[in-house]
């Protein structure tokens, strides 16, 4: 009787996932939207482009680093009003980064405005695993990993019609209005799901007992590895399809756009298949398709049996294995210890960017980056094997 009214309440409570999917998507948007508007910006404030360039990449660290701080936060204060502190400093950054007069106003409020947006990311995926068990969790998180991908996909088509319509300054805007709605979405809609209560423990007592797991780092490094290791890929592109293929730019945005698809159907196969496949088989899965098909890269690249067809064939089913895998890496990772995952939300979130940082740095090595960027997929597939297997290891009874 009480588990049945418990279970009834514990539905009720449930968020629509549209709503998690919006508040992560502010975070992530920002990196991509703003991207054709650069030119712009830089014409418009007699700025370099290095200058401006600089806005994305510190959005991006701002992205890694504020999961640390906001992951921790939602355990000890609730998911809740951390969540609307951040989504308020989000949209207010995004207005004062409109209305920016240099370039040094524009990067601190980009700054401040991906401090706020990734408050979203990482109690999203908290707020998941309060609501949901294990097997849900994976189904759950790969429905709102088809949000996240939202923003790769379209927004620099929204960026570059918004830029060119209305100018540079509307980008900024739409973002702070997509922020409006998100924050009376959340005050609306959300309830409190932090059902474990307030965290006493200081952020460095969450993230020393992490570092203990070695069940949690496994997941969580080895997540990072597969899920954002293809920014390398992303990062060599031009190259690969411009210079080495000789294909337009078009043509790269539409090779790009079917590679981003093959995440989106992984993710689609994952939140059908998560009810009725266990979570570690559907990240065995995942990362051997990952594995399998950088393989693949790595022997065409070096062969120089590549073309633009094979290569995005290849990347397509590369892609698809990293969204049937994230999600599973992240369920597995975060149920390590629920009463903190907050905290192992927005720690899971640094390595993602980390990894991803470093994944599209290393296409700088060497003189060919579409090599580069094969040698780092498989590296990353084994560095994640390696990973995974630690982590299923202590993860065992006994």
């Amino acid at each position: 009787m009480v588990t049945s009214s418990t279970a009834e309440g514990e539905q009720k409570s449930r968020p629509p996932l549209w709503l998690l999917g919006t508040i992560t998507l502010c975070g992530t948007l920002g990196i991509h939207i703003f991207a054709p508007a650069l030119a712009l910006a830089v014409a418009d404030l007699r700025a370099t482009p290095v200058q401006l360039q600089l806005s994305i990449s510190v959005y991006v660290w701002a992205l890694a680093v504020g999961q640390l701080v906001h992951g921790p936060m939602a355990d000890r204060f609730g998911r809740r009003p951390v969540l609307l502190g951040g989504i308020f400093l989000y949209t207010v950054s995004g207005v004062a980064a409109a209305m920016a007069g240099s370039s040094d106003v524009l990067i601190a409020a980009r700054l401040a405005q991906a401090l706020g947006g990734c408050s979203g990311m990482v109690i999203a995926r908290a707020i998941v695993r309060d609501v949901s068990m294990n097997s849900q969790a994976a189904r759950d998180l790969a429905r709102l990993n088809l949000a996240i991908l939202i923003g790769p996909g379209i927004g620099p088509l929204i960026g570059g019609v918004v830029a060119t319509a209305f100018g540079w300054r509307a980008v900024l805007l739409v973002l702070a209005l997509l922020g409006i709605v998100a924050f009376l979405s959340v005050l609306i809609l959300l309830q409190e799901t932090n059902r474990a209560g307030a965290q006493r423990g200081n952020i460095v007592l969450h993230y020393a007992a992490l570092a203990r797991s070695r069940a949690f780092l496994g997941y969580a490094l080895g997540g990072g590895c597969v899920t954002t290791s293809w920014y390398a890929f992303i990062a060599a592109a031009p190259f690969l399809y411009q210079h080495q293929f000789g294909q337009s730019a078009r043509v790269t945005g539409a090779c790009l756009g079917i590679v981003v698809m093959g995440a989106w159907v992984g993710s689609f196969l994952a939140s059908r298949l998560a009810s009725a496949s266990p979570t570690q088989r559907l990240l065995v899965l995942g990362h051997s398709l990952c594995a399998l098909f950088a393989s693949a890269l790595c022997i065409v690249m070096m062969f120089d049996l590549a073309s633009a067809i094979v290569v995005t064939a290849l990347m397509f089913f590369y892609t698809c294995g990293v969204g049937l895998a994230g999600p599973a890496a992240l369920a597995q990772a975060t149920a390590i210890k629920p009463d903190m995952a907050g905290s192992a939300s927005g720690l899971y979130g640094f390595f993602q960017m980390v990894v991803g940082a470093a994944a599209a740095a290393s296409v700088s090595l060497g003189s060919n980056p579409g090599r580069a960027a094969a040698i780092a997929l498989l590296a990353s597939a084994a560095l994640a094997q390696g990973f995974f297997l630690v982590a299923r290891r202590q993860a065992l009874p006994g």
